[in-house]
């Protein structure tokens, strides 16, 4: 017989204290670094002051935020009644996560789907199937389900981490190389009040476990998106709504955890992959989710902090919100003038604080500032010239890209839909603060939207305030997990039949959202950014190995991103164009736009002796991808240009460029 395990207020009690922790170490690392360094007697001190936070703030803490509402389950996981849920998902979700395993490539990729079997679809679905039975199981208790939705939300975000085997992305490396610095140096100049929230959290862990800073970066937002989420969810559901005479175990109940299972749809790109955006993207569902139930405030509070200290861009917006909250809790102790004032203020604080941070990281120049009311447009622009019944391909592919084509609007017809829905509940909590929030975010949009960029590349100039529309949408979040839930508890009290097709089309969105959320790499999309492979590390040593002379590199990102992780940040050159880089990052950089004329016009000795003027080196290579659009006519005419060229297995073809002197065309 299978004994039941662990008390299930220890197991909150650890995914509250260990969230509190996470949060001290981002909030006080990001402080002493900022204000000081990384040094050792720096980390010293910041895990002093960590400590000795978390053991006082701790039980105050912790007990704000203790157990769900009419909490009545005292064990987690196994018994003599539901062993049988346990072993029948485990034994899917192993053979899945073999089929990811055996599936790994060093080779660019433009989708990890080009390399995983058809059987990992097949075992994703049924464990699904496995998990949404489990769900509606009376012998089972919550934490056990929830236990299984954890597994089955690191499933899902995990194929990229166990695909990739050099890394996926571009960011990533970016940031690993930084943490590195900050690492093996004590800091990175010049030292910037963003993304420190990340770094000192992973590099505080890398000192104490021992573990690499490139496996932490990896495995850090999955593995906190899968044990922090579902629970912060299930308990804001079990918050708001309940019925009385609710048991653990009743229909109701039922329908949270299918809620909890079903957001996935809503998709989970966002957290397949660590970066300080994404990572703040994670803390700022915490922070709402803990908010809006939250009476003290101080985990909204926290959380808050936190998300600011990971990335302004969305700690900015929910410190106002956490402000608003704390206006809200005090507002009946103020006069009336008193309480319009402040809400008038924070109103406009909100909606200005943004663009204005956005103006001052761009420069603080009013040139940046392009008056352009068409822009606004851009994100219509994006959902409906993208609306399509998909093709006259496979049914199978018909019904994913008729998802996908039209999946922004799906997402707004689920936002005011929920809203409506919401407006027109005759009980219902006081949510004011999300429509607050919401509106004056549009203002911060509309207002961002006019700031210019000149250091980014044209088709990424809409990032920064397209990023402030995706934060709105989690700050309608709460009313979309509302609407699931209310939704599937509808549909289970229909006839079986009608359950039954409700459950295979939920099925079916499970996998498909699975699929879009990655890149993609097939008969109706193409998403064009290959992986960084082996071939490009072995390029990027070759080329530093067999020269004894100063010289610069043009290159794509990925062969650039192979140089960083191979070199980190150790070859700058001073040039009248600022300090570059001795290969094309960022895009921005001047010898990007080299290396574009190279692959685009001609890839000539002018092109190069220019990236060589600039960068004072000795000797310039260009480095052609075979998977590059054209390649074999870029590769013919670089032969006759260059001085000397060299091929990496076929895959990747060198070109070097000496110095000439009177060659470039003035």
């Amino acid at each position: 017989m299978l004994k039941k395990i662990l008390p299930f207020k220890i197991i909150a009690n650890i995914n509250d204290y260990l969230l509190l922790l996470i949060s001290l170490t981002i909030i006080f690392g990001a402080i002493i670094y900022y204000i000081d360094a990384f040094y050792y007697y720096d980390l010293v001190i910041a895990i002093i002051i960590i400590i000795g936070s978390f053991m006082f703030l701790g039980p105050k803490i912790i007990k704000s935020n203790q157990g769900y509402k009419g909490e009545k389950i005292n064990w987690l996981i196994i018994d003599k009644n539901n062993y049988k849920y346990f072993i029948a998902y485990s034994l899917v979700y192993v053979f899945a996560i073999a089929s990811l395993y055996f599936s790994r490539s060093d080779q660019p990729l433009i989708s990890p789907w080009q390399v995983i079997k058809p059987a990992f679809f097949v075992s994703y679905t049924l464990a699904s199937l496995i998990l949404i039975l489990a769900s509606v199981s009376d012998e089972l208790k919550t934490n056990a389900k929830l236990f299984l939705i954890s597994l089955h939300y690191f499933l899902s975000l995990l194929i990229a981490v166990i695909i990739y085997k050099i890394g996926y992305g571009f960011d990533p490396f970016i940031h690993q190389a930084t943490m590195e610095l900050i690492d093996k140096k004590g800091l990175v100049t010049p030292k910037t009040p963003y993304y420190l929230g990340q770094y000192s959290l992973i590099i505080i862990f890398h000192k104490i476990s021992g573990l690499s800073i490139y496996f932490l970066n990896k495995l850090l937002l999955p593995c906190l998106t899968a044990f922090f989420l579902p629970l912060a969810t299930l308990r804001y559901l079990k918050s708001f709504f309940i019925n009385p005479n609710d048991t653990d175990n009743n229909h109701n109940n039922s329908s949270r955890f299918l809620a909890l299972i079903f957001l996935l749809i809503l998709s989970v790109s966002p957290f397949i992959v660590t970066t300080p955006q994404n990572l703040s993207y994670l803390f700022l569902i915490l922070t709402i989710l803990n908010g809006l139930k939250e009476k003290n405030l101080s985990w909204a509070i926290l959380l808050a902090l936190a998300t600011a200290a990971i990335h302004p861009l969305t700690g900015i917006p929910v410190l106002g919100w956490v402000a608003w909250l704390i206006f809200q809790k005090y507002q009946t102790t103020l006069s009336p003038i008193k309480a319009r004032i402040i809400k008038i203020t924070l109103f406009s604080a909100n909606a200005l604080i943004l663009p204005f941070s956005l103006f001052v990281a761009g420069g603080a120049n009013f040139k940046i500032i392009n008056l352009n009311l068409f822009s606004l447009l851009d994100p219509f622009k994006k959902i409906f010239s993208g609306l399509s019944m998909s093709g006259n391909e496979d049914w199978l592919f018909n019904f994913i890209y008729f998802f996908n084509n039209n999946y922004n609007l799906f997402l707004i017809l689920l936002i005011v839909t929920s809203l409506i829905y919401f407006y027109k509940q005759k009980t219902k909590p006081n949510w004011s603060s999300l429509f607050y929030i919401n509106i004056s975010l549009l203002f911060a949009y509309i207002i961002s939207s006019q700031i210019v960029f000149n250091d980014l590349i044209n088709y990424e100039q809409g990032n920064y305030s397209d990023r402030i529309l995706v934060i709105i949408c989690f700050f309608n979040l709460p009313f979309i997990i509302w609407l699931i839930e209310k939704l599937i508890s509808k549909i289970m009290d229909q006839e079986q039949t009608i359950k039954l097709l409700w459950l295979l089309l939920g099925i079916s969105m499970l996998s498909t959202s699975l699929y879009i959320s990655y890149p993609r790499y097939d008969k109706y999309y193409n998403s064009r950014g290959y992986s960084v492979s082996a071939n490009d590390l072995k390029a990027v040593s070759f080329i530093n190995q067999n020269t004894k002379v100063k010289y610069v590199v043009l290159a794509n990102q990925q062969v650039s991103v192979a140089a960083l992780k191979q070199f980190g940040f150790s070859n700058y050159y001073k040039t009248n164009k600022g300090l570059l880089y001795f290969y094309p990052i960022p895009t921005g950089s001047p010898l990007y736009q080299y290396y574009l004329d190279m692959v685009y016009v001609k890839p000539s000795q002018e092109t190069a002796q220019e990236a060589i003027e600039l960068t004072d080196s000795d000797e310039a290579y260009l480095v052609i991808n075979k998977y590059w659009n054209n390649s074999g006519r870029i590769i013919n005419e670089a032969k006759i240009e260059a001085d000397n060229w060299f091929n990496i297995n076929n895959e990747v073809y060198i070109f070097k460029y000496n110095k000439k002197n009177n060659l470039i065309n003035k």
